[in-house]
C-alpha cells in the first residue's frame, strides 16, 4: 500500500495525548484515548496490507507474523531489559514480585488480562506499574492471532459481504463493552479483547472499503469531514476524564474521529499539511518506541519521589523518553526491519530467545519473592505485609461471601466478630491471635470499599445488601458477645490523601447511588454518620459489646517507598521513618468523624479503640517500629501494626 505521511502525523497526536495524560498535565484528562486512535490506525494499516496480499494471492501467515515480530519485539525486548534492570536495582521486594508477574504476562502477550485482574487503569497504584502500558500491545496481538486467518478464510466471499460481517462483529464487541460498563465491570471493559476488538475492526473495515476510491464527497466536504474527525479526537482528549465510563459509547469519539481523518485527510489541505509536517511525521515514526519508554520512566519517577513529581520533572522525563525513543528507532527498530541484515530465521530465533529470557526473569522474580536479600534490611521490607487471610476472607462484589459462610479463626468457640471494610482485615487477624490463647475465635466480616451502608444504598456493588445481612447475622448469633467495628471513614467522606499535607475535601457522592446526587456533601456525610450510628445501636440492642475502631493514621507515602533505600546500592531510607506524619495532622484530617465518634455513649457495652494513641504516642506517627513496618501500603495496617493497635485490648469476658 502507498505510504501516507498524514497517518504518521496522526500517530504523533495519539502518542502525545497518551504521554501528556500519563504525566498528569492539565487539559489532557482524556489523553488515554490516544490508544484508541492507535487501535484504529493499526487495524487500517495491517488490514490494508493483508487485503493487497490476498488480492494478489501472496498471503502467508508466516510472513505476517514475521512482520509483527520485526515491528514489535526488538524495541519491546530492549525496553523490558532496561526496565527489569532498573526494577531489580530500585524496587522493594513486594513491588518487584508484582513486576515479575507483569513481566511474565507480557512475555505471554496477556498483560491486559493480568492488569485487569490486578488493578484499575486509573488507580493511583497503577501509575507506578512500569509495564502497565503493555496492555494495549497484548490486545493487538490477541486480535492479530485470529484476524488474518479469519480474513483469509472469508476471502472467497464478496468484499461487501466480508465488510458486513466485520461490521456485525464490531457492533457486537461495542455492545459487550457497553454492557460491561453498565454492569460496573469497568476494568473488564477497559482491558479485555472482547470489548476492544471493535476499535481495531473499525480500522479493518475502513481498509476493506478503500476510502481512497470513494467518489461521493467533494474536496471541500472531504476536508470538512477530516477536520470534524480531528475535532472529535481533540475533544475527547480535553473533555473526557477518568470518571467517563470508557470505552463503551464514549470511545466512538476517538474511533470515529480517527476513521474520518484516515478516510478524508488530504495532504494538500490545511489539516494534511499540519499532520504531514516534518515534526509531526518525525514524532509519528518514533511513536512506538516513545510509547514503550515513557511509562517505565514515569513509573520510576513517581516511585522514587517523596511527593508527587512536579511538572518540570515530567518535562525532563519526557525529554529523556524522546531521546531513548530516537535511539531505539534508529538502532533497534530500523535494523531489525532490514531483511538483508536479519533474515526470517534470525528474527524468529531472536524473538524466541527474548521471550524465553523475559519469561525466565519473571518466573525467577516470582519464585524469589522479589529477592529481599538485595537490601540490608530485608526483614523490615517483608514485614510490610497484610493478613494471609485477606484474599480468602475479604469479600466484594455482588457475588460476595455470605456472612454465614464467612471465615472463622483461630479457636473453636466463636465469641468475637469483626465488621467493616478493608481497614479491619489485619485487625481481625491480630485479634484472632489474641483469642487463640483461650481457644476462642472470631467471625471475619469485611467487604472491600464498603461504607457502613445500613440505611442508604451504596454505589459499591453488593455493599448495602452485605451490610444488612452481616448485621442481621450478628444479631442472630447469641454466642458472639463482642463485635469490633471499623471503616475507612475519612477516605470515604473527604477523599484519599493524595498531596500531603493538603487536606482533601471531596464530596462523598461517589459512595452513594445516583438518587442521592441532589444532596450536598454535608448532607451526604450526615447520612453516612446516621447509618454508622444505627449499625452500632443495633449491635448494642442485640446485647453485643461493641468496640469502635477510630480512624487509622495515614502515611504521606506508601510504606514500600518510605522504608526502601533509593536503590540496592544504598543502605538507609531517605525518609525519617520515626516522623512520617504528625498527630496534629491526624486530628485535622479526621476532625469530622472524630467529633462524631467522641459523641457516642461509651461505657460497659461500648468501647473506643484509638489507633493514634498506640501508633503516635509522642506526637509523631512512625512508619515502622521495633524493626517492623506498621503498614503494608499508605493507609492499611500491617500485621505488626494491627498487633500494636490491639496490644492493650482486653479480650477476657468480665
Amino acid at each position: 500500500m502507498k505510504y501516507r505521511r498524514e497517518i504518521d502525523g496522526l500517530r504523533a497526536v495519539a502518542v502525545l495525548a497518551v504521554v501528556f495524560f500519563h504525566a498528569g498535565f492539565s487539559g489532557f484528562s482524556g489523553g488515554y484515548v490516544g490508544v484508541d486512535v492507535f487501535f484504529v490506525i493499526s487495524g487500517y494499516l495491517i488490514t490494508s496490507i493483508l487485503r493487497d496480499e490476498l488480492a494478489q494471492q501472496r498471503f502467508s501467515i508466516l510472513n505476517f507474523y514475521e512482520r509483527r515480530a520485526r515491528r514489535i519485539l526488538p524495541a519491546l525486548s530492549v525496553v523490558l531489559l532496561a526496565t527489569s534492570i532498573a526494577a531489580f536495582l530500585l524496587m522493594p521486594p513486594s513491588l518487584l514480585q508484582d513486576y515479575a508477574r507483569s513481566l511474565v504476562s507480557v512475555a505471554a502477550f496477556g498483560s491486559n488480562v493480568f492488569f485487569y485482574l490486578s488493578s484499575g487503569y486509573f488507580s493511583t497504584a497503577s501509575e507506578e506499574k512500569p509495564l502497565l502500558h503493555t496492555w494495549s500491545l497484548a490486545v493487538e496481538e490477541q486480535y492479530y492471532l485470529l484476524f488474518p486467518l479469519l480474513l483469509a478464510g472469508l476471502w472467497f466471499m464478496r468484499r461487501i459481504n466480508i465488510a458486513w460481517l466485520l461490521l456485525i462483529l464490531a457492533l457486537a464487541s461495542l455492545a459487550v463493552s457497553e454492557y460491561l460498563l453498565r454492569q460496573d465491570a469497568v476494568d473488564a471493559s477497559f482491558y479485555l479483547i472482547f470489548s476492544r476488538a471493535w476499535e481495531l475492526l473499525a480500522g479493518s473495515l475502513l481498509a476493506l472499503t478503500r476510502p481512497e476510491q470513494w467518489r461521493g464527497p467533494g474536496r471541500g466536504t472531504r476536508h470538512g469531514l477530516a477536520w470534524g474527525g480531528f475535532a472529535l479526537i481533540i475533544g475527547a482528549v480535553f473533555l473526557l476524564d477518568q470518571k467517563t465510563p470508557f470505552p463503551g459509547l464514549f470511545a466512538l469519539l476517538p474511533v470515529l474521529g480517527a476513521c474520518l481523518v484516515i478516510a478524508f485527510c488530504d495532504p494538500s489541505g490545511t489539516l494534511g499539511k499540519l499532520l504531514c509536517s516534518r515534526a509531526m511525521v518525525g514524532i509519528g515514526l518514533i511513536s512506538y518506541s516513545l510509547y514503550l519508554w515513557h511509562q517505565p520512566l514515569f513509573a520510576f519517577l513517581r516511585m522514587k519521589s517523596a511527593s508527587h513529581p512536579g511538572v518540570m520533572m515530567f518535562f525532563v522525563a519526557i525529554a529523556l523518553a524522546f531521546l531513548l525513543a530516537i535511539l531505539s528507532y534508529y538502532y533497534v527498530e530500523q535494523p531489525f526491519r532490514n531483511k538483508k541484515r536479519y533474515s526470517r530465521n534470525h528474527v524468529f530465533q531472536l524473538s524466541g530467545v527474548a521471550l524465553a529470557v523475559m519469561l525466565a526473569a519473571g518466573l525467577a522474580g516470582m519464585l524469589g519473592q522479589g529477592f529481599p536479600g538485595r537490601f540490608q534490611q530485608p526483614e523490615l521490607m517483608t514485614s510490610a505485609a497484610g493478613s494471609p487471610f485477606r484474599e480468602k476472607c475479604h469479600t466484594s462484589g455482588t457475588g460476595y461471601l455470605k456472612p454465614a459462610q464467612s471465615c472463622t479463626y483461630f479457636g473453636q468457640r466463636i465469641t468475637w466478630a469483626t465488621l467493616g471494610d478493608s481497614h479491619t482485615v489485619e485487625l481481625a487477624y491480630a485479634l484472632g491471635e489474641k483469642l487463640k490463647q483461650r481457644d476462642e475465635g472470631l467471625l471475619h466480616l469485611s467487604f472491600s470499599a464498603c461504607p457502613p451502608a445500613l440505611l442508604f444504598e451504596a454505589r459499591e456493588p453488593g455493599c448495602s445488601a452485605w451490610m444488612r445481612e452481616a448485621v442481621a447475622h450478628l444479631e442472630q448469633r447469641q454466642e458472639i458477645r463482642h463485635v469490633l467495628i471499623g471503616f475507612s471513614y475519612t477516605r470515604a467522606l473527604f477523599g484519599n490523601l493524595e498531596h500531603y499535607p493538603s487536606l482533601p475535601d471531596k464530596s462523598p457522592v461517589n459512595k452513594f447511588m445516583a438518587e442521592y446526587a441532589g444532596l450536598s456533601r454535608e448532607e451526604l456525610r450526615e447520612e453516612y454518620w446516621q447509618s454508622l450510628a444505627a449499625t452500632i445501636n443495633r449491635l448494642l440492642a442485640a446485647g453485643k459489646e461493641v468496640h469502635v475502631v477510630y480512624p487509622i493514621p495515614e502515611l504521606p507515602t506508601d510504606i514500600n517507598k518510605a522504608i526502601m533505600p533509593m536503590s540496592i546500592l544504598h543502605t538507609a531510607s531517605p525518609h525519617d521513618l520515626d516522623h512520617m506524619t504528625s498527630r496534629e495532622f491526624y486530628l485535622a484530617r479526621h476532625a469530622f468523624i472524630l467529633e462524631k465518634l467522641d459523641s457516642l455513649p461509651y461505657g460497659e457495652q461500648l468501647h473506643a479503640i484509638k489507633p493514634v494513641e498506640r501508633l503516635c504516642p509522642h506526637g509523631h506517627c512512625p512508619a515502622a517500629a521495633d524493626g517492623q513496618a506498621l503498614y503494608y501500603d499508605d493507609n492499611h495496617l500491617s500485621i505488626a501494626g494491627a498487633r500494636k493497635v490491639l496490644q492493650e485490648l482486653n479480650t477476657t469476658d468480665k
